[in-house]
């Protein structure tokens, strides 16, 4: 059924209707996007966490596309998270929408539509399978903020016919390009990059924290931010009743980042704060924490599964604000919440599952193991401060351990600002301060 009024509803959301606002551009994603759309018949799943970015790169996409020659009616955008769609959402109202935009819009040219928080869509999946099969001339662009939506349920029904671009919040060059600092003539501007270095470790990089000035904004924020992950992309999504539980978790996890976590490690605290909750219970949280793209749990490199089993994960979160916003104090945690940003690089350069740590049965620990094809590529440590020497020690001894073991040669310990080159039992070691390493773009 055609319903000339639906236009009128998504009108201000698309650049035929009204000039849209791209923001600052985020082209590493925008790249991505388009090369993907390079495949025939491929739809992109663009996931991340609440607040992202994921609807700016969307729109600078369709820019993008509109810049190299495309009308601007042969762009269509949906907001499914628009309260004025609410009382329509059914694939029924989406199949009327897309006919009714190709009828008065676009009969006959080639479409690249965006599906923005389309978890909110019930059967969204086989609609999109259904308009790809029916139309070749129709690209599709789906976005949500889970990653068992975009991955389960989506390879399920599109199964390889789907590529998938993880959005994270800024990384470090970003940031320092939407804070307007150069990085040209790094070695004159240092002392501007260090400073910027240490407010994006309080701060994190949510690109609306990034724009706002006032720190108490900035914090405000982050808090509401937290709440509305906590409440609306797990809570709701999830049917869940026991809210105090599920931040006391959350909490719990903020608390432990950059160290060593585990199911009955979360229920003992709980228990000795007068909680009492199942193992189970537990479990199902950090699985749906993980899925929401809140956290990330990183295991340890072994080729045993009796290390897999043995050994708990470390946690890391999305973003250091949200730490310093809900969990504790910035100053008191500098090199844990270092080890964090490095940690959201990693995954951002390398994938979620080229990421592991490693620990012999002597206690000594690498923070990081690259991997590829089960071979490990490098060894990556995380230390604040190397300027007491028995941190400096420690550390060197475990990197030459793992290496020892895991026969890697790309030895890096990043550092708060120590660089220098090290020559110990005939293997190489880069001390690198942790910024700089941040603007190298190897592998991005």
């Amino acid at each position: 059924m055609l319903r000339r009024e639906y236009l009128e509803i998504i009108a201000p959301y698309n650049f035929w209707g009204r000039e849209v606002d791209t923001g600052i551009w985020r082209d590493i994603y925008v790249e991505k996007i388009l090369r993907a759309f390079s495949i025939p018949s491929i739809v992109v799943s663009v996931t991340g966490v609440r607040r992202a970015g994921k609807t700016y790169i969307c729109r600078q996409v369709l820019r993008r596309l509109i810049e190299q020659g495309m009308r601007k009616e042969q762009t269509l955008y949906i907001n499914l998270e628009d309260p004025s769609l609410q009382p329509y959402l059914s694939t029924d109202f989406l199949q009327d929408l897309y006919d009714t935009y190709r009828h008065y819009l676009n009969p006959g040219d080639e479409t690249v539509m965006v599906l923005d928080e389309v978890q909110n869509l019930p059967g969204w999946e086989r609609w999109v399978r259904a308009t790809m099969e029916k139309n070749e001339d129709t690209r599709i662009i789906v976005t949500g903020s889970s990653s068992k939506i975009m991955g389960v349920e989506l390879s399920h029904i599109l199964t390889g016919r789907y590529i998938d671009v993880r959005v994270y919040p800024l990384s470090f060059i970003e940031y320092l390009r939407f804070r307007d600092v150069s990085t040209e003539n790094i070695d004159i501007r240092r002392r501007e990059v260090e400073n910027a270095f240490m407010e994006y470790l309080e701060y994190g990089g949510f690109p609306t924290v990034v724009l706002t000035k006032d720190r108490e904004m900035r914090r405000e924020f982050l808090k509401e931010l937290f709440e509305s992950i906590v409440t609306r992309d797990i809570a709701a999504r999830y049917s869940l009743r026991k809210i105090h539980e599920l931040k006391s978790s959350v909490v719990i996890l903020l608390q432990s980042i950059s160290a060593m976590s585990s199911v009955q490690k979360v229920v003992n605290i709980l228990k000795s704060t007068g909680v009492k909750i199942s193992p189970v219970t537990v479990n199902e949280y950090l699985h749906y924490l993980q899925e929401s793209l809140l956290f990330q749990f990183v295991p340890i490199f072994s080729y045993k599964v009796k290390d897999h089993m043995q050994y708990p994960k470390k946690v890391y979160c999305v973003d250091t604000g949200l730490i310093n916003a809900v969990a504790f104090r910035m100053s008191e945690n500098l090199g844990r919440l270092a080890e964090n940003v490095v940690a959201t690089e990693l995954f951002h350069r390398y994938g979620d599952n080229s990421v592991f740590y490693w620990k012999d049965r002597m206690g000594r620990e690498v923070d990081f193991v690259i991997v590829e094809n089960r071979k490990p590529l490098q060894l990556i440590q995380v230390t604040w401060d190397v300027g007491n020497r028995r941190t400096r020690d420690r550390e060197i001894r475990a990197i030459l351990s793992a290496a020892e073991e895991l026969s890697v040669d790309k030895l890096l310990i990043l550092t708060a600002n120590t660089e220098e080159r090290l020559r110990i039992n005939q293997r190489d070691i880069e001390m690198v301060p942790i910024w700089k390493w941040l603007l190298q773009t190897e592998s991005r």
